[in-house]
């Protein structure tokens, strides 16, 4: 599957990008990179993503920085089952990260 992302994303002091997850099931992006940089996107079709959305629709719906990381995170990956997200630093941090919605 290829998909194509036509938004710009800040990435703080040109911070370099080692690893990228998409949960494509809820249209979530995960980034991880140098000095602990984790960031969260949304992406908004207005309806529930199939791999199918044409790029012209999709909007950025969150852009939301994660913080726990101090080192490199060298790995990301989504559990689609329960909506969870696991990262990992050089110093051997495991992060597994929940999505808390406010009432």
């Amino acid at each position: 599957m290829f998909i194509y992302l036509s938004k710009k994303i800040a990435i703080p002091n040109n911070t370099k990008v080692n690893c990228l997850a998409w949960h494509q099931n809820q249209g979530w992006i995960a980034v991880g990179g140098d000095d602990g940089l984790l960031k969260v996107l949304k992406l908004d079709t207005g309806k529930e993503s199939t791999g199918q959305v044409a790029a012209a629709n999709v909007n950025l719906a969150m852009n939301q920085s994660l913080q726990g990381h101090s080192g490199k995170v060298r790995a990301i990956i989504w559990n689609e089952q329960y909506e969870k997200l696991t990262s990992s630093d050089e110093t051997g941090l495991i992060i597994v990260w929940m999505l808390y919605k406010v009432p």
